[in-house]
């Protein structure tokens, strides 16, 4: 029986599980389930007050459906867009301080910053509250963080500082592609391939292969 991976999708501001390339990558994945010797089980989510997204209830909606028993039961992966990004990462530090040992598949943050070229009172809740990134990343195993930026943003035109921030809070894994402005297509190759890479898809069609 093919091991399940099970994705959850946390959206952009204002998004929710049938904005953007969310449904495209869960019809993707499910369909490269044979290829991959996977079963993947994905879920993009509709997050609680998303038009103006508060910390606290995030974490705690987050905490609801993945509590730290599931995350040991269950190969879970997170992707998260945007202000979904900040979200998991709070997410993380919360689970593993009350569950030390508690620890994800992987995780992609796609358009994920730190800082934003103008930014409204409600961003700035996001900006300035404090993660212990250090928590945060225990819960990560230690190849299995990887991040998306375009060289276009138009919210974070400092994408190269928000690179930096990525590498030295985090040791992320950072691309930087050309022209995606803030990943908010209805298809995205490279966001699908990336979920694949964190679930090990390529590692194991290589060793089928041989």
């Amino acid at each position: 029986m093919n091991p399940t991976k099970h994705v959850y999708i946390i959206p952009r501001w204002g998004g929710n599980s049938g904005s953007d390339w969310y449904p495209w990558l869960k019809q993707q994945l499910e369909q490269a389930a044979a290829e991959d010797g996977y079963r993947y089980e994905v879920h993009p989510l509709d997050m609680p007050a998303w038009d103006v997204p508060v910390i606290s209830q995030a974490v705690e909606h987050l905490a609801q459906l993945l509590p730290p028993a599931k995350l040991a039961g269950q190969e879970v992966y997170l992707v998260g867009h945007s202000v979904g990004c900040l979200a998991i990462l709070h997410y993380l530090a919360d689970i593993n301080r009350q569950a030390p040992g508690a620890r994800v598949g992987g995780v992609l943050c796609v358009a994920g910053w730190f800082m934003v070229d103008s930014p409204w009172q409600d961003i700035l809740h996001w900006m300035n509250a404090p993660i212990d990134y250090e928590q945060a990343r225990q819960a990560i195993p230690e190849d299995k963080l990887m991040v998306l930026l375009s060289d276009d943003d138009p919210y974070t035109s400092a994408y190269q500082q928000n690179e930096k921030l990525w590498l030295e809070r985090l040791q992320a894994r950072v691309s930087i592609l050309p022209g995606r402005q803030h990943f908010s297509s209805q298809l995205d190759l490279d966001v699908r391939d990336a979920v694949r890479d964190l679930a090990g898809a390529f590692d194991h069609t290589e060793t089928l292969r041989q």
